[in-house]
C-alpha cells in the first residue's frame, strides 16, 4: 500500500518555566492510504502537538515529515500551507466553523481557496457532500442554527470535500453526547469506506479508537501499539 503520511525522528520540546519539557521523542509514524488509525494518549502527552507538526503548523526541533512524498518539514510557509490544502484536512473537538457563513460556504470554502475560478462546481460538491450526511436541509443555516451534532457533521465534510489523501482529527467526539458522536464516529465510517483517504484520529477514548483499523498509544513521547 502506498504511504500517505510519514513521520521520522520527531523531537520537540517547549520551555516549562525554569526547565525544558520533552514531549515528541524521536517519534515514529506511518499512515497508509485509506487506512483508519487512532492514536490514544492521555491529556498532556503530546497528540495535539503531533497533529499540529505533521500539518506543518508547528516546527519539530528535529526529524521529517512527508506527506504524499512531499517534506513537510523543510518546505516554505507558502509550500506547506499549499500541501494542506491539497492534501490534508482537518476536524478538532471544537468545530470551527466560520460563524458569518453558512453551512455551504463552510463546506466549499477549501475548494474556493484552492481555485476561485470554479466557484460554482466547490458549491455543488458542497451540496453534495452535505446531502449525503444528511444535512440538505442546512445547507444555508449558519452554526449558531445548527445542534453540536449538525456543526461537527458540517467540519467533517468540510474536511472532507477537497478529497484529501489523509484526514486528522483531534478529539473529534469528544464535546458531543454519546448519540451524536455514533454519528460523527458512522459518518467517518461511512466516508472511509465510499474514499481512499487515510484517517488519523487523537483521542484519549478507547471506545472511539476501537473504531479504527489500527490503534497506537503516544507514551513518553514516542509511539507504542497500544494495548487492550
Amino acid at each position: 500500500m502506498t504511504e500517505v503520511l510519514v513521520a521520522h525522528g520527531i523531537y520537540k520540546s517547549f520551555d516549562d518555566g525554569e526547565r525544558r519539557l520533552e514531549v515528541l521523542k524521536g517519534l515514529e509514524l506511518s499512515v497508509q492510504q485509506g487506512e483508519r488509525v487512532a492514536v490514544l494518549g492521555r491529556s498532556g502527552s503530546g497528540k495535539s502537538t503531533l497533529l499540529h507538526i505533521l500539518a506543518g503548523l508547528t516546527d519539530a526541533d528535529q526529524g521529517e515529515i512527508v506527506v504524499v512524498g512531499d517534506r513537510m518539514d523543510s518546505a516554505s510557509a507558502a509550500r506547506r500551507a499549499q500541501i494542506r490544502n491539497v492534501h490534508m484536512g482537518f476536524v478538532y473537538q471544537f468545530h470551527h466553523l466560520l460563524p458569518e457563513f453558512s453551512a455551504l460556504e463552510n463546506v466549499a470554502l477549501p475548494l474556493l481557496i484552492r481555485d476561485r475560478r470554479k466557484n460554482r462546481e466547490a458549491f455543488s460538491k458542497a451540496e453534495m457532500l452535505l446531502t449525503s450526511v444528511g444535512l440538505e436541509d442546512r445547507l444555508s443555516h449558519l452554526p449558531h442554527q445548527l445542534s453540536g451534532g449538525e456543526k461537527q457533521r458540517v467540519a467533517v465534510s468540510r474536511a472532507m470535500v477537497s478529497e484529501p489523501a489523509v484526514m486528522l482529527g483531534d478529539e473529534v467526539t469528544a464535546n458531543l453526547d454519546a448519540e451524536n458522536a455514533e454519528s460523527v464516529l458512522q459518518l467517518i465510517d461511512q466516508l472511509s469506506e465510499e474514499s481512499t483517504t487515510a484517517f488519523l484520529l487523537v483521542t484519549h477514548d478507547r471506545s472511539v479508537a476501537s473504531r479504527m483499523d489500527r490503534v497506537l498509544s503516544l507514551e513518553n513521547g514516542a509511539m507504542h501499539a497500544a494495548t487492550s
